[in-house]
């Protein structure tokens, strides 16, 4: 569940947003003067050994060279990547803001 709450709730309930961020909620802050959100408070992810285990179990074999051949060798890697970073249009130098 998300939550929204301003600057000045936050401040005089922190315990309490705290304690939803632990239990899997997020806090949205927002500065209602600007109107505007500022920061999302989470709960941590905590890396589960086991899980992880079972997940690499399950997508074993997902990516194959007979479904994606042009990763089927070091080289047609290379130039697969080449090709999509030059298909790619975005401009790093020019600021959307």
């Amino acid at each position: 569940m998300t939550q929204t709450v301003s600057i000045s709730d936050f401040r005089n309930d922190l315990s309490y947003y705290i304690g939803l961020a632990s239990h899997g909620d997020t806090i949205i802050i927002k500065d209602s003067k600007k109107g505007e959100e500022i920061v999302q408070i989470t709960r941590t992810q905590r890396w589960d050994p086991v899980a992880y285990k079972a997940m690499l179990k399950r997508v074993a074999g997902t990516f194959t060279a007979r479904n994606h051949p042009e990763w089927a060798t070091r080289a047609k890697v290379e130039k697969w990547l080449r090709q999509s970073r030059m298909a790619d249009e975005r401009k790093f130098d020019v600021y959307p803001g």
